[in-house]
């Protein structure tokens, strides 16, 4: 993902817990209704089918395909292309596209809702060197005209709605600007990652930022920015007036985030955390998909570093550490899983034993 493992983790909030907030489903279509108003963020190398299947099993509303090259994609073709690959699952799903020449965006839009996408998402926020040094990602926040042309070209050639995930800006210009131009060229919603370029994933997001665009603008606005449990979706919700939340880096080893987040808006218990057996379960259900998309030999390469995320923070992360080397197979994999659990059971029971001391 081009950020370091020890930032992966979104900051936890310390203030106190606001009260419960009501949303009802978020609709950005006819055909692209988010409910409950919990969506998986792109992310690049992440969000791929097996992961997105998996989150909307555990409550996400709408998951979103990791960023494709739109130039790439209209070059050569949907077959080509490994990332768009969509499941009946998984609906409703958005397309991320980066890109910046009007045209091509266009034509790639009408690629994804060819392939049955329920909406197309424009890449305004990658704050990456490597991205942004060509003019993609946060780097169109810089021309809100160059992003109003954009944005018309894009809802112009397809009936699915057009969104845009950005940026609080780029360092001094203003999300506000570009988020008027993308609503005045037809854009169904946006999201809005509340830290700027430079910011990159350090500090706080600025609910505030957020705020201050739902505000401004009357297509929903999907608030993005250190939401990792219903707690940080409270407050993002009660704070901002957002229409729906995004859950990036809080999703991963943990899409668990999303059920405690949908039972929450019904007003329901939130969900105990799963216990070491649980988990083991899931990250059951999560090689399955993983083996039937890609089979065996690139599933155990890529889960590696799920598995690290799934048990970050305990023991076990260092016993999985010196096992990674030696994870090829299936059945390497259910030894891993195994040894991590006996490591967080024993922390448990040594953890009870110190209480009660």
């Amino acid at each position: 993902m081009g950020i370091p493992f020890e930032k992966l983790a979104p900051p936890r909030w310390e203030g106190t817990t606001p009260d419960r907030v009501e949303r009802g489903p978020c609709v950005l279509g006819p055909d692209c209704v988010i409910d409950p108003p919990v969506v998986l963020s792109p992310m690049a190398a992440v969000t791929n089918p097996p992961f997105r299947l998996l989150c909307r099993e555990m409550g996400a509303g709408m998951v979103v395909t990791e960023m494709i090259n739109a130039r790439l994609l209209v070059q050569n073709g949907p077959e080509a292309c490994k990332w768009l690959d969509l499941r009946p699952e998984e609906h409703p799903v958005g397309v991320q596209l980066y890109g910046k020449d009007p045209e091509t965006l266009a034509a790639a839009a009408k690629i994804v809702e060819q392939e049955g996408a329920n909406a197309v998402d424009l890449n305004m926020g990658c704050p990456m060197k490597k991205v942004t040094s060509s003019g993609y990602g946060a780097a169109l926040l810089e021309d809100p005209g160059r992003v109003h042309e954009i944005f018309a070209a894009m809802s112009g050639a397809v009936s699915i709605p057009v969104t845009g995930k950005m940026r609080a800006g780029w360092e001094e210009s203003s999300a506000i600007d570009v988020a008027i131009e993308m609503e005045r060229a037809g854009a169904a919603g946006l999201t809005i990652h509340g830290r700027t370029r430079g910011e990159g994933y350090d500090g706080h997001a600025d609910l505030e930022v957020i705020r201050e665009l739902v505000e401004a603008v009357s297509i929903p606005v999907i608030g993005n920015g250190d939401v990792r449990d219903y707690i940080s979706a409270r407050r993002m919700f009660s704070i901002t007036g957002c229409a729906a939340v995004m859950v990036a880096r809080g999703a991963l080893g943990n899409p668990w985030v999303f059920s405690e987040i949908a039972a929450d808006l019904a007003g329901e218990p939130i969900p105990e955390r799963p216990t070491p057996e649980q988990k083991a379960k899931l990250i059951g259900r999560h090689v399955d998909l993983y083996i039937e998309a890609f089979g065996e030999k690139l599933a155990t390469l890529e889960l590696r570093k799920h598995l690290l995320w799934y048990f970050r923070g305990t023991s076990a992360e260092k016993i999985l550490r010196r096992m990674l080397s030696g994870i090829d197979s299936r059945e390497a994999i259910d030894q891993a899983v195994s040894c991590a659990v006996e490591a967080c059971d024993r922390d448990l029971v040594r953890g009870a034993l110190e209480r009660s001391a």
